[in-house]
């Protein structure tokens, strides 16, 4: 269940929505979402070796964006242009995958900071540490790859550049989205959650140290 579908509906809509989908449980996600209560799960990947290149579909392209692929982003119809400019202002790497001639996935990696939209949060980066956010591929196109052959273009690309880590979060009970990250070789390290609103907003990080994290990046309040 995406969060902006969950944000727009009529409270009845997702009341039933929620005890189809969730069960009791469904009542107690939308009375927790209600008081601000947000969850990431946290997952790295080392990049000492070069992660697999998996197919994808047939006459896929895939490379980095540039300027002038502006109105193929926006025609996504995940963001518009001024997302799309102010990250490559500040030197954030769009990917791509275009099939049939046109753009029907895009992910970004960031280096230094970035923004966690779903916590509200800023993500500080250590040097090497690269962070991916906001994956989409088009509804017809999901299922056929386009996420695991473009992140292993992007992270191939940053390895070469020096980057020694990646770092990415996916929403808990979002198993399709966490599947190919996890066949990318990317493992649960921890979450990250926060709960409230403005100043009183509580943040809380959890590492499992045991697992072989290596915290060289930090999560923090605006």
């Amino acid at each position: 269940m995406g969060v902006s579908g969950l944000e727009r509906a009529p409270l009845g809509s997702r009341l039933r929505r929620l005890h189809r989908e969730k069960g009791v449980a469904g009542f107690w996600y939308l009375a927790l979402w209600s008081a601000g209560y947000r969850r990431l799960l946290l997952l790295e990947r080392r990049l000492d070796e070069a992660p697999p290149l998996p197919a994808a579909a047939d006459a896929t392209l895939v490379r980095r964006l540039r300027c002038e692929d502006e109105d193929g982003f926006v025609a996504l119809g995940q963001e518009g242009a001024v997302a799309f400019r102010e990250r490559l202002e500040r030197g954030h790497e769009g990917w791509g995958a275009w099939c049939d001639g046109e753009l029907r996935h895009v992910q970004w990696l960031a280096t230094g900071e970035a923004w966690i939209e779903h916590l509200g949060c800023r993500v500080r980066l250590g040097e090497g540490v690269a962070y991916v956010y906001r994956a989409f591929t088009t509804p017809r196109w999901r299922g056929v790859g386009l996420t695991s052959a473009v992140h292993a273009r992007g992270l191939a690309a940053m390895r070469e550049r020096g980057s020694t880590l990646a770092l990415c979060g996916v929403a808990p009970g979002n198993r399709s989205a966490l599947s190919p990250w996890l066949r990318l070789g990317y493992r649960r390290i921890g979450f990250a959650s926060t709960f409230g609103a403005g100043r009183r907003r509580l943040l809380r990080v959890r590492v499992a140290t045991d697992a072989g994290a290596s915290p060289r990046w930090r999560i923090e309040t605006a």
